[in-house]
């Protein structure tokens, strides 16, 4: 009997795991037509900057169309705005950050709809591209208001956004990286190992992709 039992067991776990590999290939993963890369300037360049500076983030095209990896090629992006969400984090130290602290201000010189969150260890800053406009245009200026080590996120994975009014849509995706040379690695190899081991690497691998910029406020 207690053959015949485990028996059934087997089998009706198999059929679930069966089930369910066919029921992922009914619905695959959701792949873009178009996957967009962008770069992002900042300005000035530091290591360290003091209270009260700005850092200038800026994207500008000359028009409606964005650089797809996957086609080598720029694409007419004409009936779509982009979101961006900014991520100001703080990185070290953080035993004294408490929910809803304001680590910077923003300062919108470009763009649309801005927003402001103020979470825990981080603050987010959202602003849009405008759809009037025959190009793309962002400027926003971040400014430090506590001393630390911190960094600046840009958008990754983000899905394109339709303007209101306009029929044809894009099946697109897009990320950003920043035009430097250098995005501070070692100013965040600064920070005790133990303060950033939970990260497992996830850090240290987007500032190589300048996908992270790192600096610190003094």
């Amino acid at each position: 009997m207690r053959i015949s039992y485990l028996y059934i067991l087997v089998i009706t776990i198999g059929s679930i795991l069966i089930s369910g590999f066919q029921c992922y290939r009914n619905y695959p993963i959701y792949k873009p037509t178009y996957e967009f890369t962008e770069k992002v300037s900042l300005t000035p360049y530091k290591k360290i900057y003091a209270i009260n500076d700005t850092l200038w983030l800026q994207f500008q095209t000359s028009d409606k169309t964005l650089y797809d990896k996957l086609s080598n090629s720029r694409i007419a992006t004409d009936t779509t705005f982009i979101p961006f969400r900014f991520q100001y984090h703080k990185r070290f130290p953080t035993n004294s950050s408490l929910p809803g602290d304001i680590f910077c201000s923003y300062v919108v010189s470009a763009g649309v709809n801005p927003g402001f969150e103020a979470p825990i260890w981080y603050n987010t800053i959202l602003i849009e591209t405008e759809c009037i406009s025959t190009s793309y245009f962002v400027k926003i200026g971040f400014v430090p208001k506590a001393t630390g080590i911190y960094s600046i996120e840009l958008p990754r994975n983000g899905d394109m956004r339709n303007c209101p009014g306009k029929l044809s849509f894009i099946n697109a995706a897009y990320a950003f990286t920043f035009d430097l040379s250098d995005c501070n690695k070692d100013i965040y190899l600064l920070i005790p190992p133990q303060s950033r081991s939970g990260e497992q690497g996830f850090v240290d691998v987007s500032i190589d992709k300048k996908e992270i910029f790192v600096f610190k406020v003094e």
